[in-house]
């Protein structure tokens, strides 16, 4: 994930192209802590001037933190191109990963993993001469990203983010007029960017979130205060995505025909789907994505990082991969098809995250500060389940190299941290406790540090928890460039949408069909309200409705394959406990060969 950045700068001609690592600050008065961090490989700026009479030394700059995932080397940012057919010329700031491509023929050159796609896309835009091509170009790319993009002499910036809107961009709105009708920007960036000076609330509230709703463009005018980004004209992705958004604040001039998002990117379900068709499509999509990140990843680690145009590629022996694992059922599936696709010769960090408790005094009758003692962070409930998932993923892949990263975090550094990163990386979005917990975990699981267990060291030990160990761990900091971690929420209601559907279709009673989908509707809505003990609670319940009908369809295979193990074992212990992974585990991923439509 890279940082990029467009921003106003009063004075540009002092600034140098290339590494501004240590200009930026004398540049612009923005603190850029949090936005070097996204682009640990190299950073690199331009200073452009708009096309047009020079009037003072103003001008822009455009911002590139790179964290390499494609080619063979470093790709400076930004890129720019000169088309033969407009003379146009164009800056390109690329935050993100295709995948795939609409076009079947193009698609095929976003498959090398030694070019970067960010080149690809370029040339693309070069051909590009007209504006509708243009916008059908970024609706034709399946995968995260976000972009900005400055086309000279016409001073027309375009921007946006994809329609999932898995890429972070922000803007700075600079305070109008009553006579403005119109959103007025003078920066545009992945991070929202606080002035040195003042780091205040007003400065704070001057930022929003750009919505995932389509390409936005914009026009560079100059003013006595420098230059800005005016006349904003949105084209949404489709009509749902404008629907779902409120624009108001955006105050957008006007919006313009639909850019349609290509449907094959998101297939709907067929409306007379059976379940085993339901239950093997979902896999290979979830295989498919799964390979498709490993496939295209970077042949190097963070330790191993590449410098532009001064080493080529080459594979490390060190962990390129890693797993925000928590031992749970997700987490562990996607550590098991992560095993499928990576070489086996190469480790995978499996990272989980324990927070330290505080424990009252049982002494004492009344709790506070004075009379709170520190738990470990062995107790921690994902903690115990990451033991158990560790030990079952060693043993059915016993080859692979697992490194079980063990993070402890401190009740002092937590506090630490949420102060000073987590509240201001979460900007500028209303915060909420669910947002500062989830940012809080995944902030110190992609830190990486912690102490290593590994699946050749652990073979000799009897080690089941933290207090196991003794001085067998050592402190480790992962170098994995890539971590993978599943939206929980999104996988569960897909799982319910194939259980409702096939309540519907297979039970033999209108009565028992009604009853069972209003059963089924009113826990989902309860697992998205509750927090997230009772969520994992209720949703153990919500498979008790449905493991006799997924036995009936799946037993007899499963009890073959996986050695009597079956879905029952979900509903034994309605719990965030191991067996529920292990059971799910077996049924779902090792899948007898042959079984249809699966990738081995």
């Amino acid at each position: 994930m890279c940082g990029i950045a467009l921003l106003s700068a009063s004075d540009v001609s002092t600034a140098l192209d290339g590494d501004c690592t240590s200009q930026l600050q004398s540049i612009v008065h923005y603190d850029f802590s949090t936005f070097l961090h996204r682009g640990p490989d190299f950073c690199s700026c331009k200073a452009l001037m708009p096309s047009g009479p020079a009037v003072d030394s103003s001008g822009l700059l455009a911002i590139g933190c790179i964290l390499s995932q494609r080619g063979s080397s470093v790709t400076i940012q930004p890129l720019s191109t000169i088309s033969s057919l407009t003379n146009k010329t164009y800056y390109l700031l690329w935050n993100g990963e295709v995948f795939h491509f609409a076009d079947k023929l193009i698609d095929q050159r976003f498959h090398d993993p030694l070019v970067n796609d960010a080149d690809i896309l370029l040339s693309l835009i070069r051909d590009a001469d007209t504006l509708e091509k243009l916008l059908c170009l970024f609706s034709s790319i399946q995968g995260p990203f976000a972009f900005i993009l400055i086309e000279f002499p016409t001073n027309l910036i375009y921007f946006g983010r994809d329609p999932l809107g898995r890429r972070s961009l922000v803007a700075r709105c600079l305070a109008v007029s009553d006579e403005d009708s119109h959103m007025v920007l003078d920066c545009i960036s992945s991070v929202v960017l606080l002035s040195c000076s003042e780091q205040n609330k007003a400065d704070e509230q001057g930022w929003i979130e750009l919505p995932a709703s389509g390409v936005y463009t914009a026009q560079l005018l100059h003013t006595k205060n420098g230059w800005c980004f005016t006349n904003t004209t949105m084209y949404p992705w489709s009509k749902e995505h404008l629907e779902a958004w409120s624009l108001s604040q955006l105050n957008i001039t006007k919006q313009i025909g639909f850019v349609l998002a290509n449907e094959e990117h998101f297939p709907s379900l067929p409306p007379a789907a059976s379940f085993d068709w339901v239950c093997e499509e979902f896999l290979k999509l979830l295989c498919s994505a799964v390979r498709d990140r490993v496939r295209l990843a970077s042949s190097t680690c963070t330790n191993c990082s590449l410098w532009p145009k001064t080493h080529e590629a080459a594979g490390c022996g060190h962990s390129r991969f890693g797993v925000l694992f928590s031992g749970g059922l997700d987490s562990t599936v996607i550590a098991a098809l992560c095993d499928r696709f990576i070489p086996s010769d190469q480790p995978i960090d499996l990272i989980n995250v324990a927070f330290e408790q505080s424990a009252p005094d049982a002494s004492s009758k009344i709790t506070n500060s004075s009379t709170c003692q520190k738990g470990s962070t062995s107790d921690a409930p994902d903690r115990q389940t990451a033991w158990q998932s560790f030990r079952e993923l060693c043993s059915l892949s016993p080859n692979r190299n697992w490194q079980l990263v063990l993070v402890d975090v401190p009740l002092e550094e937590l506090r630490a941290v949420r102060s000073s990163y987590i509240k201001r990386l979460l900007l500028p979005n209303r915060l909420t406790v669910l947002d500062v917990s989830l940012g809080l975990a995944t902030w110190f699981a992609a830190r990486g540090t912690g102490h290593l267990v590994t699946s050749l060291s652990w073979g000799q030990s009897s080690a089941v928890s933290n207090r196991d160990l003794g001085g067998q761990n050592s402190t480790y900091c992962s170098p994995a460039k890539v971590c993978c971690c599943v939206t929980i929420h999104l996988v569960r209601v897909f799982i319910l949408r194939c259980c409702v559907y096939h309540s519907v279709y297979i039970k033999t009673t209108w009565t028992n069909r009604a009853r069972w989908l209003i059963n089924n509707l009113i826990l989902a809505t309860i697992i998205f309200w509750t927090s997230y003990p009772y969520a994992n609670l209720i949703w153990a319940i919500f498979f008790s409705h449905v493991t006799h009908h997924c036995n009936r369809k799946l037993g007899p295979w499963i009890s073959s394959t996986t050695k009597g193990c079956n879905l029952k074992l979900i509903v034994t212990n309605p719990t965030n406990s191991p067996c529920n992974s292990v059971a799910m585990l077996h049924s779902i991923l090792f899948v007898p060969q042959g079984y249809p439509n699966v990738h081995h």
